[in-house]
């Protein structure tokens, strides 16, 4: 989840606090997917508060434990996520994560859109930088949708 080697306890303990926060304050929203084993998986979505962003937000941290995948657990998590950005008046979502990994095929599975690639722009936990691919999916056009909402 972004955890370096060497992280402090109290780093990462700042980190949950600082998602707790966020969560309690409605600044993410986090979807977990689980069974009578336990936790499957997990995605969060960051929403932009900012006045010239209300119709964005950002997938993050979409998780599925090893043994959970291939069973339609991401994609389950990602369709709750998208009808709660809907939900959030959010119809554009923004991404990014490592390039050439897995997580490219199964974004471009569910409608999302690579933008461009940034280089060396995510270190791995094994201390090297690696580019990152923008990915993006237009759940509505957003001046369509404000518009009957005004009507």
């Amino acid at each position: 989840m972004g955890y370096q080697p060497g992280t402090s306890r109290e780093d990462a303990e700042s980190a949950f606090y600082r998602l707790r926060g966020a969560l309690d304050k409605g600044e993410q929203l986090m979807w977990i997917a689980r069974d009578e084993r336990g936790l499957l998986g997990s995605v969060r979505l960051e929403l932009c508060n900012e006045s010239d962003g209300l119709n964005r937000a950002v997938p993050k941290c979409l998780l599925v434990h090893r043994q959970a995948r291939r069973q339609g657990i991401g994609k389950q998590l990602i369709a709750a996520m998208e009808k709660a950005a809907i939900t959030h008046h959010r119809g554009l979502l923004c991404l990014d994560i490592q390039a050439s990994t897995p997580a490219e095929a199964f974004y471009r599975a569910q409608g999302y859109r690579c933008l461009g690639e940034l280089p060396d722009y995510i270190c791995s936990p094994d201390g090297y930088y690696h580019p990152a691919v923008i990915y993006y999916k237009r759940l509505f056009a957003v001046n369509q949708f404000m518009q009957r909402i005004a009507s």
